[in-house]
């Protein structure tokens, strides 16, 4: 039986398409260098700089690479720092509520604007003005608002006959977290509508159509048809909102600081504060940052960030399934 013929390619015939190849790929390489320049730069050294760090004694002002190697022993501090886990527990119980009682709420806001309701555009733009407000602007006004000294909402209180004297809303440990909870829960629940509102809008209008010819009232349609559609957006809006509520340090900074003693101090908060003033959650009399355990905190944090994404992922991943 006749061998078939090997045909050879000469070496340098194949030399010269690879240098052909590699000419040809040199517009494209260049028009993603700068993307994976600003990758390198911006992602991967800081994340990288920030591990480093974390294995150091640094306060962020002297050379780092004259700060002492502690290794592990920042990571041993930090999980028996009962302040961070306080600080864990709070961010948690906060990103939970968002998520438990902000998102089902805005879904049901969308679902009522997405309706033939008369004046629905102004009530959409009215629902979504607080979110184009600076957080801090908001804090710092709310602050004013729940004031024990005239502030309007005791005054309001009073008024009702609610309360007989004026409340330290944000002075007290048992009113603190659940007060600025509550302005975040107004400042966001406008964006996540308008992220439910744009995933409904998806939805043909011929499904609800044939399911009202077929008989199914209101519940079935909602049950059958607007969540399987619109299941795919609300996994990105709940990883949005689960991944922003873990960040969250804005209200918190801005109207209690962390207090009153650590009731109100988030994972966020708590890693700004040692790497600015190295005092944890309130700074008192503290004034030296402590930048390597600032890491630390960060790296725990991004841990804690990245199980949770993977953990509603999952559930995602099996609702799916089912």
């Amino acid at each position: 039986m006749a061998q078939p013929a090997v045909v050879t390619v000469p070496a340098a015939r194949r030399r010269g398409h690879l240098r052909r190849d590699a000419r040809a790929a040199v517009p494209a390489d260049l028009l993603c260098a700068p993307t994976i320049i600003l990758f390198l730069v911006f992602m991967v050294f800081p994340i990288i700089f920030v591990l480093y760090t974390s294995m150091l004694d640094w306060d962020g002002i002297n050379s780092v690479f004259r700060a002492k190697w502690t290794g592990l022993e920042n990571y041993r501090r930090l999980l028996h720092d009962a302040t961070w886990w306080t600080a864990v527990q709070n961010t948690v119980l906060y990103a939970i509520f968002k998520l438990v009682f902000e998102l089902p709420l805005a879904l049901l806001i969308a679902l009522v604007l997405n309706t033939n309701l008369k004046g629905r555009a102004f009530f959409r733009t009215a629902g979504f003005l607080p979110v184009i407000t600076s957080i801090a602007v908001v804090s710092l006004a709310f602050m004013f608002f729940f004031s024990p000294l005239g502030g309007g909402f005791n005054v309001l209180m009073m008024k009702l006959g609610l309360i007989d004297q004026p409340v330290a809303w944000l002075g007290e440990r048992k009113y603190a977290f659940w007060t600025v909870t509550g302005v975040a829960f107004w400042h966001d629940l406008g964006i996540n509508m308008v992220f439910f509102l744009a995933a409904l809008q998806t939805v043909p209008r011929d499904l609800y159509e044939a399911a009202t010819i077929d008989g199914a009232d209101g519940w079935n349609q909602f049950r059958s048809i607007t969540i399987p559609s619109i299941r795919p957006i609300t996994s990105v809006i709940i990883m949005l909102s689960l991944a922003g509520s873990l960040k969250v340090f804005d209200y918190f900074a801005v109207m209690t600081g962390g207090g009153p003693g650590f009731s109100t101090t988030t994972m966020v908060l708590y890693m700004f504060r040692y790497t600015s003033f190295g005092g944890g959650g309130l700074a008192g009399t503290q004034t030296i940052p402590q930048v390597g355990y600032g890491s630390t905190v960060a790296v725990g944090l991004g841990l804690i960030i990245f199980a949770a994404i993977l953990l509603q992922q999952a559930i995602g991943q099996w609702q799916e399934r089912r």
